[in-house]
């Protein structure tokens, strides 16, 4: 039986664009690791405030 190699991704979880956590995660699944994730933030688009 072979062994499952394990990573953990401490990153930022953005809504949108093309960085971060949302990157990543389908990039370590193409490469066959099984993923463990610790968010450091959710990030929004939303700058304004109420």
């Amino acid at each position: 039986m072979m062994r499952q190699n394990r990573v953990l991704s401490m990153q930022d979880i953005s809504c949108t664009g093309r960085c971060s956590l949302t990157v990543a995660l389908p990039i370590f699944s193409a490469a066959g690791l099984e993923c463990a994730i610790l968010p450091t933030a959710v990030l929004s688009t939303h700058t304004g405030g109420f």
